[in-house]
Parts: C-alpha cells; structure tokens; sequence
C-alpha cells in the first residue's frame, strides 16, 4: 500500500511540475482540486485539463491548455484474474465478439489496449468509472491514432474521442485521449 501512495503522490508532483512550466510559476504554487465525481482540475486554470495515471512504478500526466484530455496506464504482465467476466463488464458486445476471435494469448494485450482507451476517455470526460465502460467504444485496437466513441453524450461532451497509443514504456500499455475533433501532438 505504501508503494501506491507514493506513486500517487509521485504523479501529483509530475502533473504540478507540468503545470508549472507551462504556467511560468512554481510548482508549490500549482492547486489541484477534485470534481465530486474524483476527476482532477486546476482552479486557477479553468480552461486547461490534465489527467493522471500510475501502475508499477510508471507515472503519467496530461495538460492540455485548451480544453479536456484524459489518460490512463496499465502494466501488461500484470495478471487480470477472470478475463472472460471482465470483458463482459467492460466491453461492447462488439468488442467482445473482436476479443472471442483473438487467439487467447492476444486477448490479455489487447483488452489492456481497450481498457487504456476506455478509462482516458473518461477521465478526460470527467466521469471516470462513474459511468458504465460499456458506454465507450474503442476501435482500431492496436492502431494510433485510433478513435473511441461515447454513447451516453451530455450536452457540451464531445462524444468522438481520438487515442494515441503510447507502447515505447517498456511492459506497459498507455493511452491519452482528446476530443477527436482536435489534432493530438507529441512532443
């Protein structure tokens, strides 16, 4: 447990160090405040996002100045338990039908692959895991960029979300996602 703490103060420092630069301040003096519904904002920069993420000792920000952004990592050696039952809670029927017809030694990668998608669009909705992951659907699996869709769209919520698939973390699977209708960068 002392491990997971730490890393999550770890990604906390790492997010505020981002703010910071970007900002031109200290990060001392970045405020990270959280919705009612667990999502990460910045008061003092109302029109910015950023999204966390941490597994096994890797440690993921997001900050985007101009709007939402979400992303999510997970350790791909890491065991899941019960796949089948997982993939039937997490999955679109479709989703699930690509999966079945994996040889079962894919099935654990590219579920992971669904999942990092999942889990950034709605973090960068704001929802997180408040909301069924059954609502968004992840296409082009091992593609990047490759898209997702949210099928319970609020008002103001975009509901088409570009991924980008992050694989050069050695034993990890990462995704950040924004609204598809803006050009995602890495730099």
């Amino acid at each position: 447990m002392h491990a997971v703490r730490a890393s999550y103060v770890a990604a906390r420092d790492v997010l505020r160090s981002l703010v910071a630069e970007w900002a031109g301040t200290l990060p001392s003096e970045v405020r990270l405040e959280r919705t009612p519904l667990g999502a990460l904002y910045l008061p003092d920069y109302p029109l910015a996002g950023c999204s966390l993420s941490h597994t096994s000792g890797v440690v993921m920000a997001t900050l985007r100045p101009n709007g939402p952004v979400g992303v999510d990592v997970e350790t791909i050696s890491r065991p899941i338990g019960d796949l089948g039952a997982l993939v039937g809670m997490a999955c679109t029927e479709s989703e699930q039908l690509f999966l079945a017809a994996l040889p079962s030694d894919l099935r654990h990668r590219h579920f992971l692959t669904m999942w990092t998608g999942k889990e950034a669009v709605l973090k960068g909705l704001g929802l997180g895991l408040s909301v069924d992951p059954r609502d968004v659907a992840v296409h082009q699996v091992e593609q990047s960029p490759s898209s997702a869709r949210w099928h319970r769209p609020r008002p103001g919520a975009a509901d088409r979300w570009q991924l980008e698939r992050i694989y050069d973390i050695p034993d990890h699977i990462a995704t950040v996602a924004v609204p598809q209708c803006e050009t995602l960068h890495r730099g």
